[in-house]
């Protein structure tokens, strides 16, 4: 049954009006974007067949156009309206950071930094810029590695920083395997643009490895002195 002639009750757009966009599923919300079904099956239903295939929200964000244009139904255009949305939302994710001290609230970098970058295939370095209040003025993707390692170069990383008048430099990275403990090349690397930071005299804060839904923070462990 199309999802037009469900009581109205239950239909999405309905059901927002009612009860607010936050009473609707994950399914439902996406429904709401894909906006039909195929023959046979509903929005609601094609949409939790994509989330349940995908492993939810985070399999989701994790798709390219092209992965998700496979699925029956999924055409450019509804592609396009999926990534588009999912884009939205990281970049809203960003604003929230701004403005605040991120010594006093490391949490809330952590956080964008699980979206930004925590449920990619590959590895991604990112060096957040901070001023001497420790608010962010900028952030760059320096690097895209493979699957499973990232090459760092330290003098790319602080020249960077330097163009962007940074005072401080967070770095972070992901695990695509979402294993977060930090590996012996790490530790290398860490030290590595500490040392660098001292010799820049933009120094280095925090070392954060994400995953979807964890982070390892090295000033968190004391590993950064």
């Amino acid at each position: 049954m199309s999802v037009k002639n469900w009581d109205k009750s239950i239909q999405p757009r309905e059901k927002a009006i009612s009860s607010g966009i936050e009473a609707l599923s994950d399914s439902e919300l996406l429904a709401l974007i894909i906006k039909s079904g195929t023959k046979g099956r509903s929005s609601v239903q094609l949409a939790s067949e994509i989330l349940n295939q995908t492993g939810g929200i985070n399999g989701l964000m994790k798709l390219s156009l092209q992965q998700l244009m496979q699925f029956n139904g999924i055409g450019l255009a509804k592609a396009t309206e999926i990534k588009a949305s999912l884009e939205l939302v990281r970049r809203m994710n960003y604003l929230e950071v701004l403005n605040r001290d991120m010594v006093k609230e490391p949490k809330v970098l952590i956080e964008w930094l699980k979206k930004h970058i925590g449920s990619k295939t590959q590895e991604y370095l990112v060096v957040v810029f901070l001023n001497l209040k420790n608010q962010i003025i900028g952030y760059s993707d320096i690097y895209k590695g493979s699957s499973n390692s990232i090459a760092i170069n330290p003098a790319e990383v602080f020249s960077e920083a330097i163009k962007k008048g940074a005072q401080k430099v967070i770095i972070a990275h992901n695990h695509p395997s979402q294993f977060i403990e930090p590996s012996f090349a790490d530790d290398e690397t860490t030290y590595q643009l500490k040392q660098a930071g001292i010799l820049m005299n933009v120094p280095l804060l925090d070392h954060i490895i994400v995953s979807f839904d964890g982070y390892y923070s090295y000033a968190e462990k004391g590993k950064i002195i």
